[in-house]
Formats: structure tokens, C-alpha cells, sequence
């Protein structure tokens, strides 16, 4: 990476695509046709609504500061994931879109992150187990094209795909899933594991819920992940683990803003 863009995974590490967030709102889109394999990915995808779309706040200290907002569409040829989040008090603003199978792996990924008065484009593509493509820099006093090229253990999963999972897991505590993600961001590959624990009486500024919370261990940063109870779940809190961060439910904006 950059030297002028280390600090952007540092800054963001328990920012950039830490969750899913409030309220998935299912709507009408064209079904994808899911194989039954028994993989992690295509058992997430089967369960999901065929779209639906997460506001979350983002929350530094207990102070307001930013948003999350993560949704997907299911399509004839796959999954279309995508995240659009904001920091302000670090100037940072990421959008990121991944073109994925109907079992949740990857096809393509276009990644945007600014960060001040520099920013990051990354594109790659996915084939027969290999990652292609290029990442362009731009820090104002220079700039900087990288090839990128590397190996994808088959069944590697994007990082937002275990935000997902507690909306469609089981709520019995011990309930667990794991698997191998990647996040593009910082070029970074785990093997996570995601498990159903009790969760409690929850307050956020959107109202107080009876949660489960799903534990994601492995990844960096580790996250908590705060479920309602029964049928048409909602995100509503996500801690990011050894920061004073937190990720909270809060009204949903007007449409398009």
C-alpha cells in the first residue's frame, strides 16, 4: 500500500464496512437463483430478502459522528453488495460496490476511498482463484498506479457478508458459522467465526430493543453485533471491540439523501 494511504486502514479500522445496520426493508427484484450447496455464502444468500438496504450511525466517544449505509440486490447472475459510509472528524468517505456469485463470492470489486485531500481507487476482478486489477492513488503532490495480483482460497467471502449473517442465523446461543472473508480495503484475509449469544435490553436513539448478539471473532477489528428477536430482524447496534466506538440505530433518512 501507498505510504500516504497506511494510515487510511488504521483510521478506519473499526469504520469501513464494521456493520449492517437498521431496518432491512425487503423489495420487489429480480430472484437469484441460489445453488443449494451447503456453503456458508449460499445459505446466507438464500435467506435474505431479495433486497434490502442498512442505515446505521456511527457513534466515537458516544458523539454522533458519520453513517453507515449497507445494502444488497439480488439479480439474475448474482448479489450486488454495497456500502457507503462517512467519518467526518477523519475526513474519510468510502464507497464500495462488489459484484458477487448467487453463493456470495467474489466477481468484482470497485472500491472509492477519500480521505482528505487524497483519495484510492481500486477495481478487480475474479477468476479461477486469482484477483486482477489496478490501484490508482492520488495525493495531490503525486500520484501513483499499482498493478494488483493475487491468489483467493476458493469459498472466500466479502468482510460485510458476516454483517449480514446475524439477520438469517439461528438464534439459539452457541449457534455458529465460520469462514474465510476479504476486505479490500486492507487488503486483508481472516478466518472468522460468527456466534449467537444472549444480548439483552438495548437503547439506541431509534428506540430500545430485545436483542441477540452475534460475536465476529477473527477479523480485525472483532465486533458485536446486536439482532432483534423474530421474524423481519434489524441491526441495531454493532460495538467495535477495544475502541470506544459504536455503530447505532437511528431513524432512517429521507429517501435519496
Amino acid at each position: 500500500m501507498h505510504r500516504l494511504f497506511q494510515p487510511f486502514s488504521r483510521a478506519v479500522a473499526g469504520f469501513a464496512l464494521a456493520g449492517a445496520a437498521l431496518l432491512a426493508q425487503p423489495m420487489s427484484a429480480v430472484q437469484a437463483q441460489v445453488p443449494v450447496d451447503g456453503s456458508v455464502g449460499a445459505r446466507t444468500a438464500s435467506a435474505l430478502a431479495d433486497r434490502g438496504e442498512f442505515f446505521l450511525g456511527l457513534f466515537n466517544g458516544g458523539e454522533r459522528d458519520g453513517f453507515m449505509r449497507l445494502g444488497w440486490i439480488k439479480t439474475e447472475d448474482g448479489v450486488i453488495l454495497y456500502d457507503r459510509s462517512m467519518m467526518p472528524s477523519a475526513e474519510v468517505y468510502e464507497t464500495l460496490a462488489f459484484n458477487l456469485t448467487p453463493s456470495l463470492e467474489f466477481d468484482r470489486v470497485h472500491l472509492q476511498f477519500h480521505r482528505g485531500m487524497s483519495y484510492m481507487v481500486l477495481n478487480l476482478e475474479f477468476t479461477d482463484g486469482r484477483a486482477t486489477g489496478s490501484r490508482f492513488i492520488d495525493a495531490v503532490e503525486e500520484t501513483e498506479t499499482q498493478p494488483v495480483d493475487f491468489n483467493v482460497p476458493d469459498g472466500t467471502l466479502p468482510r460485510p457478508v458476516a454483517f449480514l449473517m446475524p439477520l438469517v442465523m439461528g438464534e439459539a446461543e452457541g449457534t455458529a458459522e465460520s469462514f474465510h472473508w476479504y476486505g479490500p480495503l486492507g487488503n486483508a484475509f481472516a478466518d472468522v467465526t460468527v456466534t449467537a449469544y444472549p444480548g439483552g435490553e438495548i437503547s439506541t436513539p431509534a428506540g430500545d430493543f430485545d436483542t441477540i448478539r452475534y460475536e465476529i471473532r477473527g477479523g480485525s477489528p472483532d465486533n458485536d453485533v446486536y439482532v432483534t428477536r423474530g421474524d423481519n430482524r434489524r441491526v441495531v447496534r454493532i460495538d467495535v471491540v477495544g475502541q470506544d466506538m459504536q455503530f447505532l440505530a437511528v431513524p432512517m433518512p429521507a429517501s435519496g439523501s
